[in-house]
């Protein structure tokens, strides 16, 4: 019996989109009056994973269009939780995680994380994703397997880095491309080619990749969510700008009145 491989069947936020679908499945329909309004379809639990997923997505769409040399795999299980992306190529491997950080200030500081003022452990966390797939790898090897631990933020509005964070390689989403496509050559071709094979076996992980979910139905469930929370983003905006004009007009009528008052004789 061969090997089993369905690894290599997962895509990237697959966890984090199941979540989204799950959460919501258990909401139920929105009610016709909050569709009006305009109010977010998404529940508490959603709403991290949500972000969490369009992040995972778009660093995903980046490593998929790096090129042939390239090698990536999605939502790799771990002991606990799952990785973001282990990306194989001529530049080594690497553990991707992301941090959806979308138009906030992003420092790192003395090894950590702080998004809008608040310390994350982010940096911590991807050291481990790190070492574990680094112990893994090497076990399936019989031999060590260089494993070097990255952090994409995605789109942030500005991204410090005061102190580097120790061995993990920060990076706005933005920048990912191009460090990675001019990043010196480590590995041959037969040395990415061996560690993929490795990489996709399910033996190779602690946790099986086995799912029962259907990765075409799952991004036309998520793609309805994401397109019910543009709908409400775009009736708040609708709201939000009737409101200013009925203001507006408002208080251009009560000026109006005051100043026929004033001139009256």
């Amino acid at each position: 019996m061969p090997p089993s491989r369905v690894l290599r069947e997962r895509v990237a936020a697959q966890s984090a989109m199941a979540d989204v679908v799950a959460a919501q499945h258990l909401a139920g329909q929105q009610s016709t009056v909050s569709r009006f309004f305009g109010i977010s379809p998404l529940t508490m639990r959603a709403r991290s994973s949500y972000r969490g997923a369009l992040g995972e997505l778009l660093v995903g769409d980046v490593l998929e269009n790096l090129g042939q040399r390239w090698d990536v795999l999605h939502d790799v299980p771990l002991t606990a939780g799952s990785l973001d992306h282990l990306l194989i190529g001529p530049a080594g491997v690497f553990t991707v995680r992301t941090a959806n950080c979308r138009g906030v200030d992003v420092i790192v500081d003395d090894g950590a994380l702080i998004v809008a003022g608040l310390g994350r452990d982010d940096i911590l966390a991807a050291q481990a994703e790190a070492d574990e797939a680094a112990l893994l790898l090497g076990a399936a090897a019989g031999k060590p397997i260089r494993v070097s631990p990255m952090l994409v933020v995605v789109d942030p509005h500005r991204l410090s880095v005061r102190t580097p964070g120790n061995a993990v390689c920060v990076i706005a989403s933005s920048g990912l491309e191009k460090l990675l496509s001019t990043a010196p050559p480590t590995m041959t071709g037969e040395d990415v080619a061996f560690v993929s094979d490795l990489a996709d076996l399910d033996a190779t992980w602690p946790v099986s990749a086995t799912t029962a979910l259907d990765p075409q139905q799952l991004h036309r469930d998520f793609g309805q969510i994401r397109s019910q929370v543009g709908t409400a983003l775009v009736r708040r905006i609708v709201w939000a700008t009737v409101t200013t004009v009925i203001i507006y007009v408002s208080v251009c009528g009560v000026i109006v009145q005051l100043v026929s008052i004033m001139m009256m004789p």
